[in-house]
Order: structure tokens, then C-alpha cells, then sequence
């Protein structure tokens, strides 16, 4: 039986990856798939940066806009929806193209998500440090043993770094450390081919400052006051993006919007490099510089068919 062979365009945010994936799907008749874990979330367009309506007029999209702000979604739920999707287009003989920014999401799709236990989300972790500085060690081991209880039985409450490594990987997977460890089976049915596109560092830092500059014009500070009006607060999913979670500064009166815009700024491009790391190297595929190289469909589809990109 022949596996269904599924492209995947990735890459840091700003890099450009919507257009090349519009292109493709457009010429060759695939249907979009977003990998990408804000994009997720309903009322959140200017701060995520969604294809626009019209965008997705002109292909069909999947998992954007399919929660709520309040609503956590993990990693392998992400991986279940978009495994489910692959399957059921294939039948009625569909093409699915990926395209996405948030390597964890990839990675657990294309790995059953055994590899995915040595990576970390920085913020989330300095976060929780922050929390262990005011309130104790022992406040996150109890915090621990309510999502792992077999976890927390095996880890000292003292041992702060096993203790903060097993949430970390809770709250980025939505699954246990001690269930992740006995669920590492890829999809057999599915051969994943991926592009990574990217800029050079300035060039890719200076897209993503006039994107906020554009975000904030188009109304992003109105979008952040509907989001509240709706009832949606710090502690909600969808409010700890970049882009959301720092215009609670503004609304407190702790800066302007100004002063926030660049601190989205400085937080993305802090969120890209760490995107450009882990692509390269944990995502088999090919690095494209699209700054120097003809971007068209065509050349994507011609990568693609390397035998050498097959993620297994």
C-alpha cells in the first residue's frame, strides 16, 4: 500500500511562509493546513497574523479559527486533528499542504512525539522560575502532582529543574511526561516532505518590525480591548501569545502601546531565532533562502521529490 505523501512548508514567522503555500495550493490544488498554534484561536486575526477572508476564500484552510481564547489545545491534539484531516482528504482523493511555523506541532505529528521530550519553551520555564522564586519550589511540585501524579511520586519536591522540565513538557504537549514516554509511534501511512524557508537575520528582523507596525495600525490595541470585553483574561490560552500578552502592560498603565509595540517587537524576533534553531536542526527538509532563490511552485514541488527530505 502506498503512504500518503504530504508537504510541508515551515519556517520562522515573517519569513513569508503564507505566500509560498497560497502559490502552491493555488497552482497544484492542495488544501492549506495550518501548523501553527496561535492561529488557532477565534476573534485573535491582527495578532496572529491569519490569512486574510479573502485568502481563505480562495483556498480551503484547516485549524484556524477552531477555538476559543479560553481553550487549551496541545500539541497532540494538534497531531490527532491534523492526522485526521490528512486521512479524510486523502480519501476523497484531496492534497494536504502544511504550512506553520510552530516546530513542536510538526514534530509531534511527524514523530508520535518521543522526540519532542528535550526541547523547551524558555518563557513558559522563566516564568515558572519566577513563580518558584515568590512562592517555592514546593509550590510547582504540587502544582506538578495534580496534572502528573507519577511524575511528581518519582521527583523531589527540591529538585527543581525535573520538577519544571515535567511541566514544561505537560503544558507544551497537554500529556504527562510518564504517558509521553510510552507513546512514540510515528504515522506508517504517511511519507511528511518538508521546505524551511527562511531570510537572513536582519532582513527577517526587519519584516517582523514592520509587521507589528502594521498590526498596530490595522487596530491590534481594539482587537485586545474586544478580547477582554468577550471576558478573556491573562490566564486564558489564547492571551499568552506574543502580541496579546504584552498590551495587558498598557492596559494596567504601565507603558504605552508605543512602548509595547516594540516589546512584541523584541519578543518575536526573539520567538523567530528560536524558530530558525530548531528548524534547522530538528526538521529534515530543505533551507531555503528565499532572499536569493526563485520561490516559485514549481521549485518547491521539484525540492519536494528529493528522496533526501523524507522526514523518515
Amino acid at each position: 500500500m502506498s503512504k500518503i505523501t504530504v508537504l510541508a512548508i515551515l519556517g520562522p514567522t515573517a519569513a513569508g511562509k503564507t505566500e509560498v503555500a497560497l502559490s502552491m495550493a493555488e497552482e497544484y490544488g492542495y488544501e492549506i493546513l495550518s501548523c501553527d498554534s496561535r492561529q488557532i484561536y477565534r476573534h485573535m486575526g491582527i495578532g496572529t497574523a491569519k490569512p486574510s477572508l479573502e485568502e481563505m476564500g480562495r483556498v480551503r484552510h484547516h485549524l484556524i479559527d477552531i477555538l476559543d481564547p479560553s481553550k487549551p489545545y496541545s500539541a497532540f491534539a494538534f497531531a490527532e486533528d491534523a492526522l485526521r484531516i490528512i486521512r479524510e482528504a486523502h480519501k476523497i482523493g484531496k492534497k494536504i499542504l502544511i504550512c506553520g511555523g510552530t516546530g513542536l506541532y510538526y514534530d509531534i505529528l511527524v514523530n508520535g512525539g518521543g522526540s519532542s521530550l528535550d526541547e523547551a519553551d524558555l518563557d513558559l520555564r522563566d516564568r515558572m522560575l519566577e513563580e518558584a522564586r515568590e512562592c517555592g519550589s514546593a509550590s510547582l511540585h504540587d502544582r506538578l502532582r495534580g496534572v502528573d501524579p507519577e511524575a511528581a511520586e518519582k521527583i523531589h519536591p527540591n529538585d527543581l529543574q525535573r520538577v519544571l522540565r515535567a511541566l514544561d513538557v505537560y503544558y507544551r504537549t497537554g500529556r504527562p511526561l510518564s504517558s509521553l514516554r510510552k507513546d512514540r509511534l510515528p504515522p506508517e501511512d504517511i511519507d511528511f516532505r518538508a521546505v524551511v524557508i527562511s531570510l537572513p537575520r536582519e532582513e527577517l528582523y526587519g519584516r517582523i518590525n514592520r509587521r507589528v507596525d502594521v498590526m498596530v495600525g490595522r487596530g491590534l490595541w481594539s482587537e485586545f480591548t474586544n478580547l477582554r470585553e468577550m471576558g478573556y483574561t491573562e490566564a486564558s490560552p489564547g492571551m499568552a501569545c506574543v502580541g496579546y500578552r504584552e498590551l495587558f502592560g498598557v492596559e494596567k498603565g504601565e507603558m504605552g502601546l508605543e512602548q509595547a509595540a516594540e516589546l512584541i517587537k523584541r519578543n518575536t524576533r526573539r520567538y523567530a531565532k528560536r524558530q530558525m534553531t530548531w528548524f534547522r536542526n530538528r526538521a529534515p527538509g530543505a533551507l531555503i533562502d528565499v532572499s536569493d532563490y526563485y520561490m516559485s511552485a514549481r521549485s518547491i514541488i521539484d525540492l519536494t521529490q528529493n528522496e533526501g527530505l523524507r522526514t523518515r
